[in-house]
């Protein structure tokens, strides 16, 4: 493989669900070396579900799955996807 490992793409599946606690806890479970991930989902949602669950996780937005390697070290990449209301 030539190049930086592309990162892993995850999607929030049901937006009732624990796809956001689960997403959140693992970037704040994240070491050294590991690859970066974005999520695709409402960044205002994923910010709100963080503050609710008493997490310290803060939310940078994405325009483009190539950004998520820069923003991965300080922040949740999310490549915006909000949700109907």
């Amino acid at each position: 493989m030539n190049g930086p490992a592309l990162p892993l793409a995850l999607t929030m599946g049901e937006p009732s669900g624990i796809g956001g606690e689960v997403t959140l806890k693992a970037w704040l479970a994240r070491k050294p070396g590991d690859g970066p991930f974005f999520v695709i989902a409402d960044p205002e949602a994923l910010s709100r579900e963080a503050a609710a669950l008493g997490l310290s996780v803060p939310v940078g937005v994405i325009g483009a799955p190539g950004e998520a390697g820069a923003a991965f070290a300080s922040a949740l990449p999310v490549l915006p996807e909000p949700l109907a209301r």
